[in-house]
This record gives structure tokens, sequence and C-alpha cells, in this order.
């Protein structure tokens, strides 16, 4: 793989400097107890199986979302909670398509949720990126009203988007990441008034203390949508919010197209992973298990919970 490090190790000393004025300690994450519980836990489930769900988003227009809930759905049984967020122009079953749910294990252990983009700019699906904005307020909406009717560990909310749909996920981490646990990002790299600069994310500094784990994946020397250099830049801005000490060192992967990094010393984890620029604007191979893993090294064990009603 071509892509260097060297410019992120020298700019640590930025990063941690920049950290330090911005960013207050971090407040960790307590274990599961009563209180990570959702309020649906114990209810009969209200649509196991695949179904297509109406809410509202922050304007109070109404939103669709595709939702998958386990067969076997449990409600005396914790389940994880995930969303993921379609590039520009994209559809909730081109989410659903992409085959998250899809990886060994996941099915059965997450409730997961393919929302709908609307017009915005000049897509016709996208997503309005800014930390007060209406999908801001669909997200927390969602959120809600799955906790509300499904048994959720409210420890284990993931998100993951591609494209447009990854710089909304890069939004969530920033104003929410009190409820995200962790995010897995591909293809993204928008919102910067500078893209040489990650100090101009458009959203810092950020409304949440608290930053979810990343996994951040897209083509080495950029692709067709982003140019390599913000890549770099919102790799910048991931160690930024993670509070990563600097430097970088090799974790596995799963395809040889794929060069994965770990980053040291961060508050929340950081992992980057470069693939090859002949893939481009798009899904890397083994995407699916590459994101469930992630997520599920999260995860807490299943458990009853029916003690707790």
């Amino acid at each position: 793989m071509k892509i260097s490090y060297l410019r992120v190790a020298a700019l640590a000393a930025v990063i941690a400097t920049f950290s330090s004025i911005l960013l207050p300690a971090q407040t960790a994450r307590p274990a599961l107890s009563h209180f990570s519980l959702s309020s649906g836990c114990g209810k009969a489930p209200v649509s196991p199986g695949q179904s297509k769900v109406e809410t509202k988003d922050g304007r109070g227009f109404t939103r669709t979302y595709l939702m998958l809930v386990p067969k076997d759905y449990d409600p005396h049984k914790t389940y994880s909670l995930v969303l993921g967020f379609h590039g520009s122009g994209g559809t909730s079953e081109a989410s659903l398509a992409g085959g998250l749910q899809n990886a060994p294990g996941a099915a059965e252990s997450a409730v997961f949720l393919f929302p709908q983009g609307i017009a915005f700019h000049n897509s016709p699906a996208g997503w309005d990126d800014s930390d007060r904005g209406y999908d801001t307020g669909f997200f927390d909406i969602m959120v809600s009203d799955v906790e509300s009717a499904y048994c959720i560990n409210r420890d284990e909310v993931f998100v993951t988007g591609f494209s447009w749909g990854g710089d909304f996920a890069k939004l969530l981490g920033c104003a929410r990441g009190d409820t995200v646990r962790a995010m897995a990002v591909n293809s993204a790299g928008d919102e910067f008034n500078d893209k040489a600069d990650f100090r101009s994310y458009r959203s810092l500094p950020c409304p949440s203390r608290i930053h979810p784990a990343v996994r951040f994946e897209h083509a080495e020397e950029g692709d067709g949508a982003y140019a390599a250099p913000q890549f770099a830049t919102t790799s910048q801005l991931y160690q930024f919010l993670g509070q990563c000490s600097g430097g970088s060192k090799p974790a596995p992967s799963s395809s040889p197209q794929i060069s994965c990094r770990i980053f040291n010393g961060c508050a929340q984890q950081y992992i980057e992973c470069p693939f090859n620029a002949n893939i481009g604007h798009a899904l890397p191979p083994n995407w699916p298990q590459d994101t469930w893993d992630f997520f599920a090294s999260f995860r807490e064990k299943d458990r009853d919970v029916s003690h707790y009603r």
C-alpha cells in the first residue's frame, strides 16, 4: 500500500494540543445496568422480520426506514441497534443490499435500521449533516421509537455510513457520541471549510463530550468522490476526537487489498483501513463481516434481563 502515515505522525502534537483546548477528558462508559436497558424490554415485539416504518424527522416531516428485527426476537434478551446510512442519491434498499445484516452472528443479535434520505441540495436523496439539522432529529426519533418498542442495550447503538451517509455518521459521532458506541465509515471526507485542516470541521466544537470508536475505510489514493487529502484530514479529525496520542501499528486485515492500522493511546479505539485504489468509491471486500466484527467487539454477551422488570 502506498499511503504514508508520516504526515499524520508529524501532526500528532498539533492534534494533542488542539484536543487539550477543545476536548475535556472523556467520561468512561458504564457497564450494562438497569439504566442501560431500553424501555422496550419485556414488551411483545411489534413487528419481527422486515418492515418499512414511517416516523418523523426534526421538522416534523414524514420519513421512512427499513427495519429488520430478529425472527426469533425475545423481549427478555438484549439486542444491539445498528443504523446504516446510504450515499448520495441512494436508498434504504441499497443500504440493505450492502449485506451487513448477513454477516454471521449479526441478524440474530441486532435490530437493523436503514433510513431513507430525502432531497437535499442537488441530490435526490442525501443528509442534512449539521448538528442541529432535521436529520439529527430523524436519528433521535428513530432511536427513541425502537428503544421504546424493543429490548435494546442502549450502550450498543452502532452507526455505519457510505459516502454522504458516512459524512452524516461522522456528524453523529460528534453530536450524538453519548448515544453512538461505535461507527464504521466508508469513503467519506466532507464538511471541512478547509479540506486540509481538520480543525475547520463545521461542527467543532462537538456538542457531545463522549465520542464513539471508529473504523474508517477508504481508497488509499482518493476516489471519484473524495480526494486523498480529504481522507487524510478526516483521519486527523478522528484521531482528535478519539484523543489519540499519535502513531499507529498494523491491525489485522481480512483481505490483501486492505491495510489496516490501529492508532495508539486513544480514549476511544480508532482504526483506519485504506484499500486498493482500484476498488474506487465503493465498499471494499469483506465489508459486511469486517464491520460486524468491529461492532461485535463492543457488544456484551446477550443476557436474560427479565429480572430487571
